[in-house]
């Protein structure tokens, strides 16, 4: 609230010029701001998806090389297979043999040595428990007494259907592959050829991704890194399949990764290396930003002092006529809303002076309208001691039935002019009373009458003359035109929280178009004071003491069983809506 009411009072004591140029020009800033944000934003997001495109196809291209790769190794293991000599010196022991070992290790060095990426090669023989090795430290084959392969490593997968053969990473170079060579017929082991790959491939890949700023990862399916750039122990599990962008050991990196059957690559590029050209152009377009700023900022201030100056003009007019000079006129042009306040302006001058010309015809006529009052107030109460004064002529005489009639008229009299909304219904019941006999005295036996009310409700306050104008509605239209006798019955029914009053006469019927014409009238809101204290009226004062908790009904001929009836629903707890000012 304090700082509302400062803002208030700030605005209040400050030109609407300048706050439309403090409002124009935070608009500006906001805008140049945000749209040279927007620019940078969206050509960094355009970098890093052109980016992460190129680096998909790369990785993917790349990918699909090493899955041949190492699919053409799985196939250089099965070479020695294919010479039948050789897979018949493997069913016997050849320790004995010098020429069938001398042909095994001639074969072992020729597949050695017709690749350029081997480190080693060994080959055990099951049958001679003999190994064979060769590597590129000594240059001949090796032998030595038998090793078991069921205590190498990845046994369980080179000794085991259907591929008995195992691709695995190994420190000391780049593959490890295992096979195990199998007497068909038997599906049991003869040999084990097993070599290591080296370095060359993913170094020359490492090489090649370098000189594009990235970094290249490699994982074995188990989550063993083959590569070490530094990023391997932080990044395994974090990237999926999916591109991503991660921050690792303080830097951001875009992040690709391909899936292999053996392998996983994930290549990491900064995303300051990415997005160097939009940081090196957000200098120039905050450079662009200021100047059209200035610029804009200038051209609003000059708008906005030329679309107020009417407005300053008509203020000063204003003041004019608060001083009391309605001699001149404003003519003001710039839009169509200066020009019409500036006619409305006129408009109120030309009244305020005829106002002031009026108020001492006004300030003569109170008098005469307060003695007119006073007179509205004297005369009932001058026809109320007249009746008085008649009622005790007649008591004087002995009839005795003219003065209760005029009693009983004279109460009547003194309860209408009586102020207040509200009353006890008692009190009303009583009046009623007194006003139906006044009429059966007029009518006789033409007129009967009854009323039935539960006594919780006689202490409940109850609109003034409400029932009282019900029971002379239907005397009035009941009896119009009419010789039969009529019957009315007045019902005051209790429930939980309302009160069901009703009175109900079997005099005429009132006319269809009447009766919609009655109901129209109910559901009017708006007060008609030429009206005395008809339905209407009657409705709308329900809804200035109850609001919407109070209803009004009314029904006549077939809708009632050949009765007129008006039923009055009021809550038994009155909460006034209007102030009583009678009281």
């Amino acid at each position: 609230m304090g700082i509302r009411r400062r803002l208030s009072k700030w605005r209040n004591h400050t030109r609407i010029r300048t706050q439309l140029s403090l409002i124009g020009g935070t608009v500006l800033v906001l805008a140049c701001g945000l749209l040279i944000l927007y620019s940078y934003l969206s050509q960094k997001q355009a970098n890093e998806q052109h980016e992460t495109a190129a680096m998909e196809r790369v990785i993917a291209l790349e990918g699909q090389n090493l899955q041949e790769y190492i699919d053409d190794l799985s196939s250089f293991s099965l070479h020695l297979r294919s010479d039948f000599a050789f897979l018949s010196s493997l069913s016997r022991d050849i320790t004995s043999d010098y020429s069938s070992q001398q042909y095994i290790e001639n074969m072992l060095r020729q597949d050695f040595y017709s690749r350029q990426d081997l480190i080693w090669m060994e080959l055990y023989l099951v049958q001679s428990h003999l190994l064979l090795r060769i590597d590129n430290a000594g240059k001949r084959v090796l032998s030595q007494p038998y090793q078991d392969p069921e205590t190498l490593d990845d046994a369980d997968r080179f000794l085991s259907a259907p591929t008995y053969l195992s691709v695995s990473p190994d420190k000391n170079g780049f593959l490890r592959v295992t096979r195990t060579i199998i007497n068909a017929p038997q599906k049991t082991p003869l040999a084990v050829v097993r070599f290591l790959v080296g370095l060359q491939v993913p170094v020359s890949l490492s090489e090649s991704h370098a000189k594009q700023g990235e970094i290249l990862c490699l994982f074995s399916t188990d989550g063993t890194a083959i590569t070490d750039t530094g990023k391997e122990s932080a990044l395994f599990g974090i990237v999926r399949p999916e591109s991503a962008v991660l921050s690792l050991q303080g830097e951001q990196y875009l992040a690709v990764s391909q899936e292999l059957k053996e392998l996983r690559m994930i290549v990491l590029k900064p995303l300051a290396l990415i997005n160097g050209a939009a940081n090196r152009t957000l200098g120039m377009n905050v450079l662009i930003g200021l100047t059209g700023l200035l610029l804009m900022t200038v051209i609003l201030l000059f708008s906005i002092r030329h679309l107020t100056r009417p407005l300053s003009d008509l203020s000063l007019r204003i003041q004019d006529i608060g001083h009391g000079d309605f001699r001149s006129d404003a003519h003001l042009q710039g839009s169509q809303e200066v020009t019409g306040l500036s006619e409305e302006v006129n408009r109120m001058t030309a009244n305020l002076s005829d106002l002031i010309r009026q108020n001492y015809l006004s300030s003569l006529n109170e008098r005469t309208a307060q003695l007119s009052a006073l007179e509205a107030q004297i005369n009932p109460h001058f026809l109320f001691n007249t009746l008085q004064a008649i009622g005790s002529e007649a008591l004087s005489a002995g009839n005795q039935d003219v003065y209760r009639m005029i009693t009983a008229l004279a109460a009547l009299l003194r309860y209408t002019i009586r102020g207040g909304n509200l009353i006890a219904l008692s009190t009303e019941l009583e009046y009623v009373r007194k006003y139906l006999s006044l009429q059966k005295a007029r009518f006789g036996d033409r007129l009967t009458f009854d009323i039935r009310v539960d006594e919780v409700l006689l202490s409940m306050e109850v609109p003034k003359l409400g029932l009282l104008a019900l029971a002379e509605n239907a005397i009035t239209h009941g009896m119009a035109d009419r010789t039969e006798p009529l019957s009315i019955l007045i019902v005051c029914r209790a429930m939980p929280d309302w009160a069901d009053l009703r009175v109900i006469n079997n005099g005429n019927c009132i006319p269809p178009e009447k009766l919609k014409e009655l109901r129209d009238s109910i559901r009017e809101e708006s007060v008609d004071l030429k009206k005395n204290i008809g339905l209407g009226n009657l409705a709308t004062r329900l809804r200035l003491i109850y609001g919407d908790k109070a209803c009004l009904e009314i029904t006549s001929g077939s809708e009632s069983g050949q009765e007129t009836m008006v039923k009055l629903i009021i809550p038994r707890e009155v909460r006034r809506h209007v102030q009583n000012i009678d009281r």
